[in-house]
């Protein structure tokens, strides 16, 4: 390189890094509520880490638990300490109060100004903004997701914070996931004009930043700029990396559905149909065998050896990946189902694409490979009388098979049916709910082939997760995300979260922290503390 366009891009390198402002580091944490009890130890945690702002729910009803009745000393003591040790928060107007005003909070819109009035007029000298809601676009906000009536709630809120601080800025509630969609619908009901800074929470777990942040902040910018919104702030008011340890989520599902298929088998020879022969599937396979009967084997199997080995009678059910299938070796897993093995198909629509050299390929007509099968289904997109999600409940043969319930029920999006069976053929439901003509809509089932299939067929919309990764992985992606979300523009980028609840080593949300449950560190705490003082010392 001569010595001229050298100089020019060293200068273009250096000026490019100089028009890149510093993104503020902060950190989501249940300070005024679960982590109350430890508030000064997180706090010095906090700061230690290097974090200036700490992003916490301010709920309305802890605050007003009853009306005109106001409660201020758990947050008068959050911002306090927070003062002391020179870190801003971010307070999360938040959530319905039931116990004090029937209904949800914008169905008492005075109220929920009062209440939005009445906390930033105690603490506006120490705000800096306040963020209205959390995740509105999944059920934080009820009765379901409207995009127009929280825009509307985001206008109330917005006046109400500038009519007491003009200069504290109104973030809009952070949008979980990559959602698009609602925030395209935001901008048509109004949003620009009642908020000062766009969030949203675009988790990327299991799999790593690079590649997939870039274009999340990029695709929400696009947004903001066909709306001509596009110098508006950007805050990631929540990202993070859970390390719990990995279970089949489907589990129960399986092996209920396992148990009603085949009622005497006590031990099984299970395959999990990998995509390409070199592709993912041996965790899989573990975490199958993990989960089966004692005695039990799995292995995980290319496309090449399911063709070539199904028939052999050694196998007694075969797995499939979520919505995935090997192409390839359809013909054997047809005939496979045909001799009276069992197919189990867990999480979203079986068979929706198909696979070849672990890459979905087009061309291919999945619905009449699900009918070679027998399977039908349905979805709110193909059938008008299903909402875009319900609640399904375990039924009382798939519970005494062993499908533990939550009495809660399940949220579910699609749905089996029994349209494609023949002559022979029953379906057992597992899991239900009611469509909107008050119908059955199962969401899983075991189907009991005896046509000209033998065999049987578990199917359940739920998920499977998909992966897990370790403590070191952990520190690695998040601090790659702040790198990129940096050079990406973001303003500020809150860590989720502080803390590690750790009471189920199975379940994500006790295992997003950066500390564990007795607030030592991880090494993403160290990481992101490194990462500070570096920072500092240029």
């Amino acid at each position: 390189m001569k010595t001229a366009a050298l100089l020019a891009f060293i200068f273009a390198a250096v000026g490019a890094c100089a028009a890149t402002p510093r993104m503020e580091v902060g950190v989501c944490a249940h300070i005024a509520g679960d982590e109350y009890r430890n508030l000064c130890t997180a706090l010095d945690r906090a700061a230690e880490a290097g974090f200036s702002r700490v992003r916490a729910d301010f709920t309305w009803s802890q605050i007003e638990p009853r009306p005109g009745k106001w409660h201020f000393e758990i947050t008068d003591r959050v911002m306090d300490e927070a003062e002391k040790r020179g870190i801003r928060i971010l307070p999360i107007l938040c959530y319905d109060n039931p116990k004090a005003y029937s209904g949800y909070a914008w169905q008492n819109p005075e109220a929920w100004v009062r209440f939005v009035r009445t906390v930033v007029a105690r603490y506006k000298n120490k705000l800096d903004a306040v963020e209205i809601w959390n995740e509105e676009n999944i059920p934080f906000w009820k009765p379901k997701r409207d995009p127009v009536k929280y825009t509307e709630f985001l206008r109330l809120s917005y006046r109400a914070v500038k009519e007491i601080a003009p200069k504290v800025r109104v973030a809009m509630g952070g949008l979980a996931g990559r959602d698009y969609d609602y925030l395209e619908k935001m901008y048509a009901a109004g949003a620009a004009d009642c908020m000062d800074i766009v969030c949203f929470h675009p988790y990327l777990w299991p799999d790593p930043p690079d590649g997939l942040l870039d274009e999340a902040i990029r695709r929400y910018r696009a947004v903001m700029a066909a709306h001509d919104d596009a110098d508006k702030p950007i805050w990631i008011t929540e990202m993070g990396w859970p390390t719990h340890k990995l279970q089949m989520s489907g589990q129960y599902a399986i092996l209920a559905g396992l148990r009603i298929a085949r009622p005497k088998r006590s031990a099984w020879r299970m395959v999990y149909a990998k995509l390409s022969e070199d592709g993912p599937g041996e965790t899989d396979a573990a975490l199958l065998k993990s989960i089966l009967p004692s005695g039990s084997t799995a292995e995980a199997w290319g496309p090449r050896r399911l063709a070539a080995e199904l028939s052999t009678n050694a196998v007694d059910a075969v797995m499939l990946p979520p919505e995935r299938f090997p192409i390839d070796a359809i013909d054997a897993l047809r005939k496979f189902v045909a001799d009276g093995g069992v197919l189990v198909a867990i999480g979203g629509v079986p068979m929706y694409y198909a696979s070849r050299g672990g890459k979905d390929v087009g061309g291919i007509d999945c619905n009449e490979v699900k009918r070679r099968f027998h399977i039908g289904w349905r979805a709110w997109w193909t059938d008008k009388t299903l909402p875009e999600s319900l609640k399904a409940f375990v039924t009382d043969e798939a519970s005494a098979a062993g499908y533990k319930a939550d009495p809660a029920g399940y949220k579910v999006e699609r749905f089996f049916t029994d349209a494609n069976l023949a002559a022979g053929d029953r379906m057992v439901p597992m899991l239900v709910g009611t469509d909107k003509a008050g119908n059955l809509a199962v969401a899983g089932a075991v189907y009991l082939l005896d046509s000209d299939l033998k065999g049987a067929i578990v199917v359940n919309s739920r998920g499977v997760e998909r992966g897990e990764i370790d403590e070191a992985a952990q520190a690695k992606y998040l601090v790659r995300a702040l790198d990129i979300a940096e050079k990406e523009g973001v303003e500020s980028f809150m860590i989720y979260s502080l803390w590690s609840y750790e009471g189920d080593p199975h379940f994500s949300e006790h295992h997003f922290g950066v500390c564990h449950c007795d607030y030592s560190p991880k090494p993403a705490f160290n990481a992101l503390k490194d990462r500070a003082s570096r920072r500092r010392s240029r």
